[in-house]
């Protein structure tokens, strides 16, 4: 619990420092705010690191033990912590790296038996999943710092990401961003081309959360 404590005030210190209070009162209380849930076949990605390597940065796995340790850097405090909390549940994170210092970082989860989606992340439930399988992994919660999202970096990140994801096994990836978010619809959808599935209202105030998805369902194929 304190760990939770401590991670959810690094995060309201470093979004009122970047962004301000404007911004962090529309991240905790919103109403019918739309989320784009996406799908993406990882077959279909090609290698684009140009942007990586023009702006001197690298993808890496980030790993529990390091990240615990101290002895891999972030940019933001409240990103490692948020880090060292996924870690230890099991979560697959990347970053983004320049130097010693990770200025971004993405995350993904999956399960190798449970054919449950509400075990493998609590979004699923809300997007109305009903069914999962082991080649399939749910990704969320890409973030490049502020100095970093220039030159198509973002979407370099994902992309590279991807890349990785499909090397371990994984044959296709969901996720979702926000309609109000611009440069997530150029990194997701126009760059890297995942396709929508559906939108879903929700509305949060909080910790409280409200989903309220459309007609449309998510089918997920189950493994052969």
């Amino acid at each position: 619990m304190f760990d939770v404590l401590r991670l959810r005030a690094a995060q309201v210190a470093d979004v009122l420092r970047t962004d301000g209070w404007i911004f962090l009162c529309k991240q905790v209380a919103y109403l019918n705010r739309s989320a784009i849930v996406v799908e993406k076949e990882f077959a279909e990605v090609v290698d684009r690191s140009a942007p990586l390597q023009a702006a001197g940065l690298r993808v890496v796995e980030l790993e529990r033990n390091s990240v615990a340790s101290g002895a891999v850097r972030f940019a933001l405090a409240s990103r490692r912590l948020k880090a060292r909390h996924l870690l230890e549940h099991g979560y697959i994170g990347f970053g983004l790296v320049r130097g010693d210092l990770v200025v971004g970082d993405m995350w993904c989860c999956f399960s190798e038996t449970e054919s449950d989606p509400k075990r493998v992340h609590a979004d699923l439930r809300r997007f109305g999943f009903t069914e999962w399988d082991k080649s399939s992994v749910y990704t969320f919660d890409i973030f490049v710092v502020p100095a970093e999202r220039k030159s198509g970096v973002a979407a370099a990140f994902q992309n590279a990401a991807m890349l990785n994801l499909r090397a371990k096994g994984f044959r296709k990836g969901y996720g979702f961003y926000w309609a109000d978010n611009l440069l997530a619809h150029w990194c997701t959808r126009v760059m890297n081309k995942w396709n929508r599935i559906k939108i879903v209202k929700i509305s949060r105030f909080l910790v409280l959360t409200f989903a309220f998805p459309s007609r449309e369902r998510p089918e997920v194929p189950k493994a052969a």
